[in-house]
């Protein structure tokens, strides 16, 4: 929903984005699950993918588990954290969205023990059976934090795949062996 709400006419999404959780709040009433009951919860880290790069995601999908968060660049990020509205000037409403944008911990931070910590609280907040680590050939930032972000969850006994791609379909094979694989070993 966050990738679509960067293209997607801001009237329209959000009218969507309120009929989606609607849909969802009568489903979790209803008990009506979008995923089959023991589907294995994954969490995404890393990189942005930006529409209309689904790559990943229908292959965690059509490979049996289902991607529950996203911690990346076009995922929780951007509503995670709300400004707050408390400034009466404009000099304090600004300072105020300053530092609602200096919460975000992104690989270009540094020290950024925040984005672990962040992985950390969304595993067991969305209830996370592994984490999938994805980083884009070309983004030497996240790729240097991968090993930080995967000490940290081992360190925890979380299952995590490390992942480099790009923005081509050139490698799906092999990431969907590599993915399959995780979520085979997941329901060992």
């Amino acid at each position: 929903m966050t990738q679509i709400s960067f293209f997607d006419d801001p009237v329209r999404c959000a009218q969507m984005c309120n009929r989606l959780a609607d849909e969802l709040e009568q489903r979790i009433k209803d008990g009506v699950s979008v995923v089959p009951e023991g589907t294995k919860r994954i969490l995404i880290t890393g990189t942005p993918l930006a529409v209309p790069n689904w790559k990943l995601h229908n292959i965690i999908e059509t490979s049996g588990a289902a991607v529950v968060c996203e911690e990346m660049c076009t995922g929780t990020r951007y509503f995670e954290n709300l400004v707050d509205e408390s400034g009466e000037t404009l000099d304090e409403q600004f300072m105020n969205l300053s530092k609602r944008y200096m919460k975000t911990n992104c690989a270009c931070f540094t020290p950024n023990t925040g984005r672990i910590d962040d992985i950390l609280r969304m595993v067991d907040e969305y209830q996370v059976d592994g984490v999938i680590d994805c980083s884009l050939m070309f983004c030497c930032l996240y790729d240097t934090e991968k090993l930080a972000v995967s000490e940290a969850l081992k360190a925890k006994n979380i299952p995590v795949l490390s992942l480099e791609t790009d923005y081509t379909d050139k490698d799906a094979e092999q990431l969907r062996t590599r993915i399959g694989a995780f979520v085979e070993m997941l329901n060992q």
